[in-house]
């Protein structure tokens, strides 16, 4: 791909936009880049602003004076400027789709992984695997390190390992894994996008651009991703957690089963995992095939998954303090991931819930939330919201903001209790991301245990 001296402007400047950027330039590009927000709400050091043309708080026409416009995850495709950029033909592409215009050509095999829930665990599951077997592997997209970050031009990988969003998903042109995941698809993003329907059309481009020759892997127990699979001619792997046998791997008497050569290998007992919950099962299992798929042996594969203690904000242990069990699980932004959080403990458990608002109907958890939850401790901009649909079937509490949810959920939970941050929303109301969110729940419960013991 030669970009030598051509205009390229990027939207948004965070994390990919940032590292998109940089990239171009050294490219041989010459790169604008423009943030709707004020340059005192970015967090960029000035020797990038020293560095590059840019712009701050709006998007003007310099954005159309070029040869390509990569957009950041977070910038809708609907605004005017990127209307207006379609309607003049200039190509539209994510900082994904740059990635692998830069590394289509190269050997390294690209596995992608989508979803509504557990991309992350499941894609830094394949890269522990991957890298303790001894592979040249890197980590990125939705994640945390964009993919553009890498000197990926260098071909250097044997193997890329991708978290990809919906959003992303949007704007690519050939972006095309040689394995890819789609993990499950729920409701999510409904703010952004105006039906379920046009969510589920974004996951399922994934599959777009993959030929009979790669392959994809899909959660059996979920109806949409076996309806979106068979329109495409991709090879099929499927995996389950109890509806379905693969000839790979396969879940039975609360054992992780890996057969090769049509003989069982490895079996490895639920107690063995780190990670708990029957949707770490699901998520392990088709990291299993696509490791499988890269050729790592079924030893690696198993000390991997044995070896592998998940990831920070996802139902991770804080601390026990007078009985109580703590548990930080941030990065639960829709109702989807509560429910895989709260069926993941058999004690009584004290739920923090609330965040920005995406439209989402909640109303599908109130089972759940009647069966496992003692009390409901809620904030943030879908308190309201929130307190209706589950006001008449649990002890429900509206707090004004974190520090006070916690105290809350202290002052009711009981001895062996645990006191569950799962949002089910978004962090973007009080928070900088989930991450912001998680580490001040974490500080918050240390003080309790500081200023009580």
């Amino acid at each position: 791909m030669n970009l030598n001296n051509k205009k390229v402007s990027i939207l948004g400047m965070a994390h990919s936009g940032l590292s998109a950027v940089q990239k171009l330039k050294s490219l041989g590009a010459i790169p604008f880049m423009s943030d709707s927000r004020p340059l005192n709400e970015l967090n960029i050091e000035n020797e990038i602003l020293d560095n590059y043309d840019y712009e701050t708080g709006g998007h003007t026409k310099k954005v159309l004076d070029a040869d390509l416009i990569i957009v950041s995850p977070g910038v809708p495709t609907s605004i005017s400027i990127l209307e207006n950029a379609f309607q003049k033909g200039i190509p539209i592409w994510s900082e994904l789709e740059l990635g692998y215009q830069i590394v289509k050509n190269f050997k390294s095999k690209i596995i992608g992984v989508t979803g509504s829930n557990g991309k992350s665990s499941t894609s830094t599951l394949i890269y522990h695997i991957l890298q303790q077997s001894g592979k040249k592997v890197i980590l990125a997209g939705n994640i945390g390190s964009a993919f553009t970050s890498f000197p990926i031009e260098n071909e250097d990988y044997e193997f890329i390992v991708l978290e990809v969003s919906s959003f992303q998903l949007d704007t690519i042109l050939e972006f095309k894994p040689d394995i890819s995941i789609i993990l499950n698809i729920t409701p999510d993003h409904l703010n952004r996008y105006k039906t379920f329907d046009n969510y589920v059309r974004s996951k399922s481009k994934i599959l777009m651009n993959q030929t009979e020759n790669d392959f994809t892997i899909l959660n059996y127990d979920d109806s949409i991703c076996r309806d979106i699979a068979n329109k495409y001619p991709v090879q099929k792997e499927y995996y389950s957690v109890g509806k379905f046998i693969n000839h790979k791997v396969w879940v039975k008497n609360n054992k992780i089963i890996l057969q090769s050569d049509n003989k069982i290998k490895k079996e490895i007992d639920f107690n063995d995992i780190i990670i708990q919950g029957l949707h770490n099962i699901s998520n392990i299992s088709a990291a299993t095939i696509a490791c499988m798929y890269c050729g790592i042996p079924t030893d690696d594969i198993v000390n991997g998954i044995i070896t592998f203690a998940g990831l920070e904000h996802r139902l991770e242990p804080v601390l026990s303090f007078k009985g109580i069990t703590f548990i930080n699980d941030s990065k639960a932004t829709n109702g989807a991931s509560v429910l895989n959080a709260i069926q993941s403990f058999h004690t009584p458990i004290n739920l923090i819930m609330g965040g920005s608002n995406k439209n989402e109907d909640f109303s599908p958890l109130k089972p759940y939330i009647e069966e496992n939850v003692r009390n409901l401790i809620i904030f943030g901009e879908t308190k309201e919201i929130l307190y209706r649909t589950f006001n008449d079937i649990v002890s429900t509490y509206i707090v004004n903001d974190l520090k006070s949810a916690v105290n809350q959920a202290v002052s009711v939970a009981k001895e062996n209790d645990y006191v569950l941050l799962s949002p089910g929303c978004a962090s973007y109301d009080m928070f900088e991301n989930f991450e912001d969110r998680g580490k001040q729940f974490k500080e918050i419960v240390l003080n309790i245990r500081t200023n009580q013991g």
